[in-house]
């Protein structure tokens, strides 16, 4: 298994621990993450295997000019590495999570699939959702999914979109996407005024994600409920964000705005969910998102776009609010339907866990990802 980037960490583990379940001998070669708070659970092999210069030069200093050029350097000779490791493991199957770099990575790929058959999971058919940190992150992508030898992706959508795109149908499962359950909680912060409900996004902040639109539905919020109301936002910035906190000083809503804008370990993401009444995904583009699969165990109605990603797992009035993407008046109006009514938020409570309850098994997921090995093997 593959993720050089460690893009997706918690994915990562919970798939591997399923594949572990069911029979499957596996080691994961990533880089430094947060892997060791599932230290306890992790029946699979684990290997920090990517930037370990750059993780040593640059650690606690992302910021530092020059990393991204290190880091760039640092990938071509690991992948080179890891080809010629590839050949001396001689493994039945090599699964590849993400490409950080797909214009340099299909030249790897072709060599890693002298080595075994390539499964590839596509997990954004729009490559990092046009928002990479470089230009360069967004070519090549579909070279990626040509070199591969099967695809999987996490909804029907996402399929049609790649079959859409000459992909052969049959080179393509669908194998769905599972809860992400967060290790224990630790201690969080809480709300900034514990008598008030929150609204809370979570994920890091990307164009797509459409965060100025929920700053225009929070000021929008009538009165009365924006009073009771804060709304916290939570994670990495891959944008200005000071763009976005000079709206909200714009909107007049600068001293209801909570911003936790970094990385927000592992370790604290269940406390965080547990502190808000509703969860806002405001984003308009999103073929499935971890953020959501992570919020449906919390059992918080969610007000989200009504696009393909959230559609396809929530449904409009009963686990929270569907609206079209860029609409701040409907968006608000979803919030405060939620919000300013107790009885609609506990219904939708109950309607989030049945939900969560009906979400496939990690064990199920990782059984279907099976039948894709054995089906290129």
């Amino acid at each position: 298994m593959l993720d050089p980037s460690a893009f997706t960490p918690p994915y990562d583990h919970h798939l591997c621990r399923g594949l572990s379940t069911v029979g499957c001998d596996l080691t994961l070669y990533t880089t430094r993450s947060d892997y060791h708070l599932w230290d306890g659970e992790r029946a699979y092999d684990w290997i920090e295997y990517f930037y370990r210069a750059t993780n040593t030069l640059y650690s606690d200093r992302d910021g530092l000019p020059g990393r991204t050029a290190v880091k760039g350097i640092e990938h071509v000779i690991d992948m080179t590495r890891f080809i010629r490791k590839a050949w001396s493991l001689d493994p039945d199957v090599i699964h590849i999570q993400w490409t950080p770099v797909p214009v340099v990575d299909q030249w790897f790929l072709q060599a890693l699939a002298r080595v075994a058959p390539l499964v590839f999971t596509v997990h954004n058919t729009t490559p990092f959702h046009g928002a990479s940190t470089s230009r360069i992150q967004l070519l090549g992508a579909d070279t990626i999914h040509e070199t591969a030898d099967h695809l999987i992706v996490h909804t029907e959508t996402s399929r049609d979109e790649l079959i859409n795109r000459g992909i052969p149908a049959t080179k393509i499962s669908v194998v769905p996407h599972g809860i992400l359950e967060y290790p224990s909680a630790t201690a969080a912060d809480g709300k900034a005024d514990a008598d008030n409900q929150t609204i809370l996004f979570f994920g890091t902040i990307k164009p797509y994600k459409n965060i100025d639109t929920l700053l225009e539905a929070y000021a929008a919020l009538p009165a009365e409920t924006r009073d009771t109301t804060d709304l916290h936002i939570a994670g990495y910035p891959k944008m200005d964000a000071k763009l976005l906190q000079r709206w909200a000083r714009d909107l007049g809503i600068e001293s209801s705005v909570r911003w936790d804008l970094r990385f927000v370990p592992d370790s604290e993401v269940s406390a965080l969910f547990d502190t808000a009444d509703v969860i806002a995904f405001p984003y308009d583009d999103v073929d499935q998102s971890g953020a959501l699969l992570t919020a449906l165990q919390y059992e918080t109605p969610i007000v989200a776009t009504d696009i393909a990603g959230f559609a396809e797992v929530l449904t409009d009035g009963e686990h929270g609010f569907l609206v079209p993407p860029n609409d701040a008046v409907a968006l608000a109006d979803a919030l405060d339907n939620v919000l300013a009514d107790p009885e609609l938020l506990a219904c939708m409570r109950e309607n989030i866990s049945d939900l969560a309850e009906s979400i496939p098994s990690w064990t199920e997921i990782a059984a279907k990802t099976q039948d894709v090995y054995r089906s290129v093997t």
